[in-house]
């Protein structure tokens, strides 16, 4: 019964995934569902999906399968949600065209260097900023500006019909993940803003089966890459945070480029990599069991408080009672211990789970669906239309709702870091606007008068 169960629900959540992805793919789209999209099936799809192979004989199966229902529920609701604002869309004539040719208005190029060299320089500055109060929200998110730089790059360069540009920020993309790994240790990061850029592409590139053909290669590359950073991940982090030079980091990641293996379907031990990091549904299933027994209550509501309060600045409310991240959640509501310095995100569907069971999963998730296709469709208005501050006002704090393994506690504060961060970048570029503009040049009244004379003349 599990295994016609997980057959039957892993097919379902395909559809509906793929079912959301191709609708947003014919329309407007500035990638933000995409992103979700994706990035929901590599935490709750992926792991179950390998559950089918023969070969793969894991005993989480039961807690995964009772997870997978969970994220199923999400999934559906997120596609009637998107669904339905879709309708509302059309109805105010919000993203009612396609984008079947290099249409589109091209944004001030200086604008998008502003952007890219804003968020290279408070990307720089994260190491600091844990020091005042709100500062690290707001430079986190700031440093997205780089990954929306990049983005509008691209588009310049579609919309310029540059494709030469194009590929070469795609290709300035992929070392993201690179640099991230040799900054903070994490490839996760790189990996999320790499994912955004190249769903922002495939919103508007075509022909659409390039873009079929290079997401599989990536997909496939991707996988790969993840199961050798996982393989020698220790000896990576303990080389970054370490503190070693510069050298010594790229010399640790091109002795791991240097063994590294390509996935292979049939190595247990890269399934087992991926089954033990990426498998979100396992932490619900081990939720709906220890919930279920009686070893926890629901929460009720009370994290979608403490994301509420997220939302005040800690240097207007030092006293605060709520940090940022997912904390002990998951131990709280699994009954799973980790060890000491482990970090694990509870994400947003266990999250909708804790507090109001299967119906809050579901409502949740139809309001996230309908929230971020309208901030989706929105900002990809304004951008066509050469509204770069109004895209920038969208794009920017819907960038937060694509943390899926995370909490909506950072969902909703670095939301709100993202709309001043926004705010006051395009008061800055309006101040600039001026200056970029050359004023006319004073007629010289001595070259007009003697232009006059020549003209009498002849």
């Amino acid at each position: 019964m599990s295994e016609s169960a997980l057959t039957g629900w892993v097919t379902v959540w395909l559809i509906a995934a793929l079912w959301t992805l191709a609708r947003h793919w014919r329309g407007a789209s500035a990638g933000l569902v995409f992103t979700y999209v994706l990035s929901l099936a590599v935490i709750h799809w992926l792991a179950p999906a390998m559950y089918l192979l023969p070969w793969f004989d894991n005993v989480r199966i039961d807690l995964t399968l009772a997870g997978l229902r969970e994220s199923l529920f999400a999934i559906v609701g997120f596609a009637i949600g998107s669904e339905l604002m879709m309708a509302v869309s059309r109805r105010h004539h919000i993203g009612v065209y396609t984008v079947s040719t290099r249409e589109g208005t091209p944004v001030e190029p200086r604008l998008v260097n502003l952007y890219l060299i804003s968020g290279l320089v408070l990307y720089g500055l994260f190491p600091l900023a844990g020091r005042l109060p709100s500062a690290t929200a707001i430079v986190s998110t700031g440093s997205t500006l780089a990954v929306i730089g990049i983005g509008l790059k691209c588009w310049n360069a579609w919309t310029y019909s540059t494709p030469a540009f194009l590929w070469a920020w795609l290709a300035a993309t992929m070392m993201l993940p690179v640099v991230t790994v040799i900054g903070q240790g994490f490839l996760g990061y790189g990996f999320a803003a790499m994912l955004t850029v190249f769903a922002f592409v495939a919103s508007f590139f075509r022909p659409r089966w390039r873009v079929v053909v290079l997401a599989a290669v990536l997909g496939y590359v991707g996988l790969s890459v993840y199961v050798n950073y996982m393989r020698d991940r220790k000896e990576i982090r303990a080389v970054v945070w370490g503190g070693a030079a510069v050298t010594d980091r790229v010399d640790q990641l091109r002795n791991t480029f240097d063994t590294a293996d390509w996935f292979d379907l049939h190595n247990i031990d890269h399934l087992n990599l991926i089954d033990d990091r990426l498998n979100q549904d396992y932490l619900i299933g081990a939720a709906v069991e220890y919930i279920g027994s009686g070893f926890s209550e629901y929460a009720r509501g009370a994290t979608f408080w403490d994301a509420l309060a997220a939302i005040i600045p800690r240097a207007l409310w030092p006293n605060k009672p709520v940090v940022g991240g997912s904390g002990d959640l998951v131990s709280t509501y699994t009954g799973i211990r980790f060890a000491d310095g482990t970090s694990v995100g509870i994400g947003q569907v266990l999250e909708a789970y804790v507090n109001f069971g299967s119906i809050g999963v579901a409502a949740t998730f139809l309001v996230l669906g309908a929230g971020l296709t309208w901030i989706d469709r929105a900002a990809f208005d304004r951008l066509r239309q050469g509204d770069a501050n109004g895209f920038l006002l969208w794009y920017l704090p819907g960038l937060s709702l694509l943390q899926v393994g995370g909490s909506f506690m950072e969902v909703t504060s670095t939301a709100a870091a993202g709309f001043v961060v926004a705010v006051a970048l395009n008061r800055f570029a309006e101040h600039l606007h001026g200056r970029w503009e050359a004023p006319e040049p004073e007629p010289d009244d001595e070259a007009a008068e003697t232009a006059e004379r020549s003209e009498v003349s002849l």
